[in-house]
């Protein structure tokens, strides 16, 4: 049976393919192919770039069509969907940084647009008129939400030639759970908790669901609730209550970008020190049992007023703003896990998915300090994720055996490329690049470039699926030199100096390095680097001392597993860091010609994709 997943509206839109019969899976999201990141139209792009046959299901993760709080799935999202869409195809954004042009800039690109397609323009101007989702919604007033979305998502497919027997739309927070748990190594083992947490869905930011095999039952729920407008100044957008929100609001407050740069609160965080009476009021302001967190609306909202936390983040500081948030987010979620844990004393494997869960340092401390030491943390762990989950629970309802997905624990679910397309971009960039091909002892030569102390990225295999690069679309660095974390932030990523970098490290120098830990291997959780370490690798680790790695063995990645046996070799370490390939705002490379252009517009030293060794001219 094949069967598509999609997160169809909303952040991070995705697809997750997955063929029961032939045991094969293609993931990917929105965002990899417009370069857009984390792309919130419709995952047409998608369709349109890869071909998709026989399809018997599309199933979406998202199924409250009542909700009444706050619905993700009524006939406005789909015209708030078809207004981006349309000033996107008006715009061409490259990346992100261009859905915000300036009046020139969109006259231009408007113009442009006309003169290349005057009808198709026209009807895209319409679109994005501000009466246009009144309009639309007046259109479709007798048609039920569902109706809407199923005859747009059919419309969508159905331009790529995909036609399934049924629509059919799942539990968004069931969704990221059967995800988490189908991936983990305790599926089909024993009985495993698989807790979420996120902004919202559904009428929900979080449940618990208890899974043993095929079976689950949902244990806990953490209901959204309307936060009142009135008196303060509050996103009209984000006005519900949940942590996810609420730690999105501390983001904002910092010139920040909600759903983008929550990693940078956190990494900022290990700079400061809490405000006790903010912090205290957080605590105070939520309520935690072992069904689920809950909010006192009254109470959290001043953390809701932009203008009020825009001022405490000035008078407190940057650093002890963010730390503030921080630490309540760890206390507040090792309170409920441990909650959890009271409820079910016989258990202690917990799956860990939903936004929040891209929160090392907070899955440290759930590490840490309650009793799940068998802990997975899902790593297409955002809204991404919900597409595994709808495929997955689609094939179950259909009796499809799915035992075998957690035998593709790297997520390496995208796109490979061919010898011609590196070749077609070889062609493209000949006068600004040289290129020798060395074939099979690129990853030899690679640490021999790190070892020396150069900056390079790598290009081979199939992309990750998820937002961290796991070794197939990555930028590498030796982090025993003190200088290099400063030079990437700063001539190559160009990001804020205090985020940190992460590792890959060799399995066998795990215990090694680390004080306790466990063969996590998708850079979803920090361990803390033992004290003798902490100078010999210092560009891997944050000021706190924690590194977030990936443990490599042989198994996992045979040729990134022989560049790191050859750096242990070159320096003692069997260390690199690891950064993901793109510029800063832009998305994780997807094509060649994506690879080329981020190795030109930065200094990177060396880039090796797939057997290709370049350099500048």
């Amino acid at each position: 049976m094949k069967i598509i997943g999609t997160n169809f509206m909303g952040h991070d839109s995705a697809v997750f393919f997955i063929d029961t019969k032939a045991k094969e899976i293609f993931a990917m999201s929105t965002e990899r192919v417009t370069r857009i990141k984390h792309d919130s139209k419709d995952p047409g792009p998608i369709l349109e770039k890869y071909r998709f046959e026989d399809v018997d299901h599309v199933c979406q993760g998202y199924g409250a069509f009542d909700e009444k709080v706050r619905t993700d799935l009524g006939a406005e999202r789909v015209a708030a969907l078809i207004q981006k869409k349309a000033y996107c195809d008006l715009l061409q954004p490259k990346y992100i940084k261009d859905l915000f042009p300036s009046a020139k800039e969109k006259y231009l690109a408007y113009l442009k647009s006309f003169l290349n397609n005057p009808l198709k323009t026209l009807e895209d101007l319409d679109r994005v008129k501000p009466d246009f989702r009144r309009r639309f919604l007046e259109a479709h007033k007798n048609e039920s939400d569902r109706k809407v979305l199923e005859d747009y998502m059919k419309e969508v497919f159905g331009e790529h030639g995909i036609v399934p027997k049924s629509f059919e739309f799942y539990d968004h927070h069931l969704c990221h759970a059967a995800g988490a748990y189908h991936f983990s190594p305790f599926a089909y083992r024993q009985k495993c908790l698989s807790v979420t947490l996120d902004g919202w869905g559904d009428g929900c930011f979080g449940k618990a669901f208890l899974f043993d095999g095929d079976r689950f039952e949902l244990v806990g729920t953490s209901p959204i609730r309307q936060v009142d407008h009135e008196g303060i100044d509050i996103d009209p957008s984000h006005d519900l209550t949940s942590i996810g929100i609420l730690y999105g609001n501390f983001t904002v407050a910092l010139g920040l970008r909600r759903y983008s740069d929550e990693g940078k609160v956190e990494a900022l965080a290990a700079f400061g020190k809490k405000d006790e009476a903010m912090y205290d009021a957080l605590m105070e302001a939520t309520k935690i049992t072992p069904e689920g967190m809950d909010y006192d609306p009254a109470a959290i909202k001043p953390y809701y007023d932009m203008a009020y936390l825009k001022k405490k983040a000035e008078e407190l500081g940057q650093e002890n703003f963010a730390a503030t948030i921080q630490e309540y987010l760890e206390d507040a979620v090792v309170a409920y896990m441990t909650k959890l844990a009271e409820k079910f004393p016989d258990i202690d494997t917990l799956c860990f998915s939903g936004g929040v869960a891209a929160n090392i340092i907070m899955n440290l401390a759930v590490y840490e300090r309650t009793k799940f030491k068998n802990l997975y943390i899902f790593p297409p762990m955002g809204d991404e994720g919900v597409a595994v989950g709808a495929a997955l629970l689609k094939a179950l309802e259909e009796g499809e055996d799915i035992g075998w997905v957690n035998e593709y624990y790297m997520p390496y679910f995208g796109n490979a490329l061919s010898k011609e397309e590196v070749e077609s971009a070889l062609e493209i960039f000949s006068d600004r690049v040289r290129q020798e091909y060395v074939g099979d002892v690129w990853p030899e030569m690679a640490a021999e470039s790190i070892a020396q102390k150069k900056i390079v990225a790598i290009v081979h295999g199939r992309m990750e699926f998820g937002p961290r690069a796991l070794g197939n679309r990555s930028i590498l660095a030796n982090p025993t030199d003190p200088a290099i974390k400063d030079r990437i932030n700063l001539t190559v990523k160009r990001r804020p100096k205090y985020q940190p970098f992460c590792p890959s490290i060799l399995e066998e120098e795990r215990e090694r390095l680390f004080e306790s830990s466990f063969p996590h291997k998708h850079m979803a959780i920090g361990f803390r680097v033992k004290e003798e370490y902490r100078d010999k690798i210092p560009s891997a680790i944050h000021v706190d001392g924690t590194a977030r790695p990936q443990f490599v063995e042989e198994a996992d990645n045979p040729a990134y597993y022989r560049l790191l046996k050859k750096v242990k070799e070159r320096t003692g370490f069997g260390v690199v860091i690891n950064t993901s390939f793109n510029l800063h705002g832009r998305t994780i490379v997807h094509t060649a010609e994506d690879a080329f252009l981020d190795f030109i517009d930065c200094n990177i030293d060396e880039l090796y994709i797939e057997g290709y060794r370049i350099t500048r001219r």
